[in-house]
């Protein structure tokens, strides 16, 4: 999967850094706050690239690992919708942009649950669902169940510690992975990009972007009540 060039990320690093300065400490803590997740956004040429973090609360309702078969159907569904990007962005049609790679997972503590890392060719939805339900996710997710350290934090938070503590205290936390990459054949329309993503999931309610395109950097709250990101 290609990932978003070293110059895009410097130049979001140089432009966004005095914007989000104020939730750094917290993230440098390991924090990240429910409701709230982040995407970085490139376009560069006819290339459009988008990384999506967003905790595993926002998602599924939970940050455990999913031991339950109810908790492992929500996280395969889960991933099962990012990886279909109209759930998650709607892109102006004038930019006539074709999907070209995707990948969506897991992360849960010291561990990456790999769910897609595919070029989008012609069918990719197709592909991309069916390599979601494929026998390997499941068999990932239930070796990651089993495993001792999951096994402590789990019960961990079956003590009735609520998941803010738990997570302050060092335990096991989940946070999805989405990223996208699009060819473009417009890219010059690329004014305002909408996000499903919030009526997709309905515990989110805000997307802290940083953004760099030819015109320019910059960072922006998107809101559930707005939920739409200005690149012009």
């Amino acid at each position: 999967m290609k990932r978003l060039s070293t110059s895009a990320l410097a130049t979001l690093a140089l432009a966004t850094t005095p914007l989000v300065a104020q939730d750094d400490a917290q993230r440098e803590m390991g924090a990240h706050v429910h409701g709230i997740s982040t995407l970085e956004l490139a376009v560069e040429g006819n290339a459009l690239e988008m990384n999506l973090l967003s905790p595993g609360m926002d998602i599924v309702g939970f940050e455990y690992v999913a031991e339950s078969e109810a908790d492992k159907d929500a996280v395969e569904a889960a991933i099962r919708t990012m990886l279909m990007p109209e759930n998650i962005v709607t892109l102006p049609e004038a930019a006539e942009c074709r999907l070209t790679e995707v990948l969506a997972h897991l992360h849960a503590g010291d561990h990456d649950h790999d769910d897609m890392d595919e070029h989008a060719e012609g069918e990719a939805h197709d592909h991309d669902h069916d390599h979601a339900e494929g026998e390997d996710h499941d068999h990932d997710h239930e070796a990651h169940a089993e495993g001792e350290d999951h096994d402590h934090d789990h019960e961990e938070h079956a003590e009735g510690e609520d998941h803010d503590h738990d997570h302050a205290d060092g335990a096991v936390h989940s946070e999805f992975h989405a990223s996208y990459a699009f060819d473009c054949a417009h890219p010059e329309e690329l004014t305002t990009v909408a996000f499903p993503f919030f009526a997709a999931f309905e515990n989110a309610q805000e997307i802290e972007a940083e953004f760099v395109t030819e015109a320019g950097a910059g960072a922006a709250e998107i809101g559930r009540d707005r939920p739409e990101l200005a690149l012009q």
